[in-house]
């Protein structure tokens, strides 16, 4: 059985690692390291499985200090268990954002693993980038192939699974397999002969089946399976075509040197509310210099409305998202796992307030919560300033919100706290273990 005291060497490395790089990220939080042991032979060997989220990402990149602040972590610590980081070196893999969309410059595009401080057995195996399919196979991209190699040893995660021999199992996947075609508002194969952006259904049915056997044949007495973000509501890098126009710099028509068309106001030219102004632009269309144009049209936008997701597409990526995490609730249930729908936490985060300056503020997630409702120009102004990514007086934490990093799709350290207290309350639920639920 592996002892609560073995864990403290990592825990001290931890803090250590989380002074050194709080300022990168926009939050200084230090972990819990007060925790008693109580999850029982359950966490004798706990393994954790994912995309970049579990693996610790936040604001653009990965690096030690990062993956050690992340939910398993936590969750590890919290039932006093030994947990195998496989920690990659300074400045990262890639480095992470200083400021907000700002990637660091001079630094090395992947400084690769630290040579010191390697697990004898690698726990958590979450690897940024990863879809559902590529639990099994390792990719064909260099890049990820290079994660896969510093992270799993080269293995596929549900081999280095299996080999670890887990009592206990989380996976968090499947994110990957809505957030690209969402964020590049492109549904549908890329080009010709590729596959679908958004994962077709049937395949990703197949694959959450397939992963129960793999959990199973792993011999792991229990698991947790966590359900896949809904970017719509949740994901700031997200926002309405509204906010563009309004946030644009009045003399020049500009939002960070993109002109802004008028389809995107939220008025139109007779003072009617203008439908085309909801649909959600990604923020990624600043940096693509191929867009020259903030378009709220898809008939009109630029690259075939890249970037750009009209209601249609809203509706399509919702609902087959839904269908993801029934497939995922369902395998849970069937073999009496914990499941926990991370839309129903970030549903609750994303409409929380608080009064800064006796202001009512958005400062958890900024998503232009405020928007749908305003009617007039100055109910449009303070929507902007309360509820959506700005700086100034009323700006956010970390930009995007407390609980996003500086990249607007990865949680910060707060958010990871939320997260491994809602998990632990699952896991409790489940199998009567009693983890600490603590948030702060």
């Amino acid at each position: 059985m592996r002892r609560a005291t073995s864990r403290r060497p990592l825990l001290a490395l931890a803090a250590l690692a989380t002074l050194a790089l709080g300022a990168c990220v926009g939050d200084g939080d230090e972990l819990i390291t007060d925790i008693d042991p109580t999850a029982g032979p359950l966490f004798d060997r706990y393994v954790s499985l994912g995309n970049s989220i579990t693996a610790g990402y936040q604001s653009g990149g990965i690096v030690d200090s990062l993956q050690l602040r992340a939910y398993p972590v936590l969750l590890a610590a919290r039932a006093g268990a030994d947990f195998g980081v496989p920690l990659l070196a300074r400045p990262g893999c890639p480095a992470p954002f200083t400021a907000p969309l700002t990637p660091p410059t001079g630094t090395p595009p992947c400084a690769l693993r630290q040579d010191t401080n390697v697990p004898p057995v690698i726990q958590n195996l979450a690897v940024p980038g990863a879809r559902l399919q590529d639990l099994f196979t390792l990719p064909t991209d260099p890049g990820q192939r290079t994660l896969y190699s510093l992270i799993t040893g080269g293995r596929s995660q549900v081999r280095a699974m299996i080999e670890a021999e887990p009592t206990f199992v989380s996976v968090w996947i499947g994110n990957n397999d809505a957030l690209g075609a969402a964020l590049g508002g492109r549904l549908g194969p890329a080009a010709a002969g590729a596959d679908s952006a958004l994962t077709r259904l049937a395949p990703f049915t197949a694959n959450v089946a397939a992963l129960a056997d793999s959990i199973k044949r792993s011999g792991a007495q229990g698991a947790l399976l966590v359900g896949v973000v809904d970017p719509v509501v949740s994901v700031p890098l997200l926002q309405p075509g509204a906010f563009f126009f309004l946030a644009r710099d009045p003399a020049t028509g500009r939002f960070q040197g993109k002109t802004v068309n008028a389809n995107c106001s939220p008025v139109t030219a007779l003072g009617a509310p203008n439908p085309l102004a909801a649909n959600l632009v990604s923020f990624q269309i600043v940096s693509n210099a191929a867009v020259t144009e903030i378009n709220c049209d898809p008939a009109a936008a630029q690259l075939g409305g890249a970037f750009l997701l009209d209601a249609a597409e809203i509706a399509v990526v919702r609902a087959r998202i839904a269908q993801y995490n029934a497939a995922i609730q369902a395998v849970a249930t069937a073999n009496n796992w914990a499941y926990v729908d991370p839309n129903v936490l970030f549903g609750q985060l994303v409409t929380q307030t608080a009064t800064v300056g006796g202001q009512v503020l958005y400062q958890n997630v900024r998503k232009c919560q405020l928007l749908p409702a305003a009617t007039t120009a100055a109910a449009f102004q303070s929507a902007v300033l309360r509820s959506c990514p700005v700086t100034g007086a009323t700006a956010a934490p970390n930009f995007f919100g407390s609980l996003f990093s500086f990249d607007g799709v990865h949680p910060s350290t707060a958010a990871h706290r939320i997260l491994a207290g809602t998990f632990a309350a699952a896991i409790n639920a489940k199998y009567g273990t009693q983890l600490s639920t603590a948030i702060n």
